[in-house]
């Protein structure tokens, strides 16, 4: 049996709320959308690509490289834009705790991470929405997998081929950065199965 590394879904909705409410303080355009979304055709299969390098703290407060130097020699990237995004981005906390534990003994590790998107704001304003965010994620696993990145977010979403920020994404992103695997959307018994048919190529 698995013991659940996350914190309940509605405290974690309650957490992005508060942070969406600082965030709208510090920056009106937080959710702001640029214009340039709807002329860009962008790819929604597309894998090869490095997925982007930025160094933050997750809310144990570890500074990484995103993904360079997280854990695991396969990384699951479950990037969110949006405060009810977290509801979706729950969906998959059972199956991302399974596939840890499965491959844990074995040569090769899986692990997966949550990663919230922001855009940028200074240092004070950032402290306070993470100290937001930390105060609904009380368990350590759960602390040290989840890394809000203050990012403009244009480039990023491009350079992954994201068209806009109505849903979650998900890349599986290699030792070396590259994405290798990609999915969208809340959980699906058809995800999860394509990503463990790749993850048991993979890792033999």
């Amino acid at each position: 049996m698995v013991t659940p590394t996350h914190t309940p879904p509605l405290v974690r909705s309650l957490c992005w709320l508060l942070c969406s409410i600082i965030g709208l303080i510090a920056s009106p355009s937080l959710t702001a959308e640029p214009a340039t979304d709807k002329a860009v055709a962008l790819d929604l299969s597309k894998t090869g690509m490095p997925f982007p390098v930025h160094k933050f703290r997750n809310l144990a407060k570890q500074k990484r490289n995103i993904p360079n130097e997280l854990d695991g020699d396969y990384k699951l990237m479950i990037v969110a834009f949006q405060r009810w995004h977290q509801e979706l981005v729950d969906t998959w906390f059972p199956a991302g705790d399974l596939l840890e534990q499965q491959y844990k003994q074995t040569g090769k590790t899986f692990r997966y991470y949550e990663i919230p998107t922001i855009y940028p704001m200074g240092p004070i304003r950032r402290s306070m929405l993470n100290s937001g965010m930390r105060r609904g994620v009380k368990t350590k696993a759960a602390r040290e997998r989840t890394y809000t990145i203050y990012i403009d977010k244009w480039p990023f979403r491009k350079s992954l081929h994201i068209p806009n920020e109505k849903d979650i994404h998900l890349f599986l992103v290699d030792k070396q950065g590259k994405v290798v695997w990609r999915c969208q959307g809340k959980h699906s018994k058809e995800n999860e199965s394509s990503l463990r048919q790749f993850l048991k190529k993979q890792m033999r």
